[in-house]
């Protein structure tokens, strides 16, 4: 699982907004509301990554991308485990 990759380090946060942006917008599938609110606060974080720290203002840096997705696979899995 992609998310799963970012939050446990095994991919940049770079690598993660070129393949996780792509299939957030394609996805067509009717997700759970409780699911798809964690999926779209993860496109929020996501988007407002910036990986260049001299542009960078109140925009995410990646510690608080991987921060982010960590949280997003735990809920997840709360979520799968219900």
């Amino acid at each position: 699982m992609l998310l799963q990759l970012l939050a446990r380090n095994r991919i940049s946060a770079d690598e993660f907004e070129v393949l996780f942006l792509p299939l957030y917008k394609n996805d067509s599938t009717k997700w759970p509301q409780e699911t798809y609110r964690v999926l779209d606060q993860l496109f929020y974080a996501v988007h407002d990554y910036n990986r260049d720290p001299l542009l960078r203002d109140n925009d995410v840096d990646e510690n608080e991308l991987h921060n982010r997705a960590a949280l997003a696979f735990s809920e997840l899995r709360q979520l799968a485990a219900k």
